[in-house]
């Protein structure tokens, strides 16, 4: 009889420690959700204590300290993505990417599969931001360089195609900006793409004809129509003709260059230039 007492007093004492602790759990809890408004950073540092508090906790009958141990998690998980999305917010791109794969981590630990979807939709993102802004500092090749990664990790993200298109552009690399501006026309940036495209082959015509390439100047010139017909490629086009003594389409490009430039500062003379060519 002495040796059940002992050991039903011994039960007693587990559970009013038990009891205790779970009650310093929650302490710690509230004391980290008190800190939410003022200092993120702590309170996860709060949550993640409490979690630590509760998990060496039993378990009790009503299961509070499940409970705690929920919303420990919960908010693990949504504070930690909160701060990633301050940092890319803040414009501290390589903070939130690092922040982000912390996330994904927690996320993934804790097994929030909404959480995890949100935050890998996220991180292309932070690339994206990041090369816009290195774009506006016409930092070109760094910008490319930010939009490649963001395609790596998304290789559905037209927009960071189109970008990258764009700064490549910027750098001088016409040819690995077309082929950015194909991609993105294939991922739903089609218009965008295509007036890209078309200033590019504008400027490869206009090039060309300088250099006194004219069958190429001619080539470049309908390439950049083909994308989106223009006024100034037309105007190649037509120059390039004229060189090349081929008055009848020189012709048709000039008149298509007047429709759509009707009061173009250079009409008088484009209409004097048409006259010659069909004497």
């Amino acid at each position: 009889m002495k040796k059940i007492f002992l050991m039903v007093a011994a039960a007693m004492i587990s559970l009013a420690v038990s009891a205790q602790d779970l009650g310093k759990a929650t302490e710690a809890y509230n004391n980290a959700a008190g800190l939410v408004q003022a200092d993120k950073a702590a309170a996860l540092k709060g949550f993640q204590e409490a979690l630590k508090q509760a998990e060496a906790c039993e378990e009790d009958a009503d299961g509070q300290r499940n409970a705690l141990i929920e919303n420990c998690k919960t908010n693990i998980v949504n504070f930690t993505l909160s701060i990633a999305k301050d940092f890319l917010k803040d414009k501290e791109y390589d903070k939130a990417y690092d922040q982000l794969k912390l996330s994904l981590e927690v996320a993934t630990k804790y097994e929030d599969a909404e959480k995890v979807e949100e935050v890998k939709s996220l991180i292309p993102t932070v690339y994206v931001a990041k090369g816009n802004q290195l774009l506006k500092d016409k930092d070109a090749l760094g910008a490319a360089d930010a939009y490649q990664k963001a395609l790596e990790l998304d290789p559905q993200n037209g927009k960071a195609a189109l970008n990258l298109g764009q700064a490549q552009n910027m750098a001088g690399n016409v040819d690995a900006a077309e082929d950015a501006f194909k991609v993105a026309m294939g991922l739903g940036e089609e218009k965008a793409a295509a007036k890209q495209l078309s200033k590019l082959y504008q400027k490869k015509a206009n090039a060309a004809y300088k250099a006194g390439n004219f069958n190429r100047a001619y080539d470049d010139a309908m390439t950049s129509i083909d994308y989106e017909p223009n006024p100034t490629a037309y105007k190649i086009a037509g120059n390039a003709c004229t060189k090349l003594d081929n008055k009848k389409v020189a012709i048709e490009c000039f008149q298509q260059y007047l429709a759509l430039s009707p009061n173009a500062k250079d009409a008088a003379q484009i209409k004097e230039t048409i006259n010659i060519l069909k004497k």
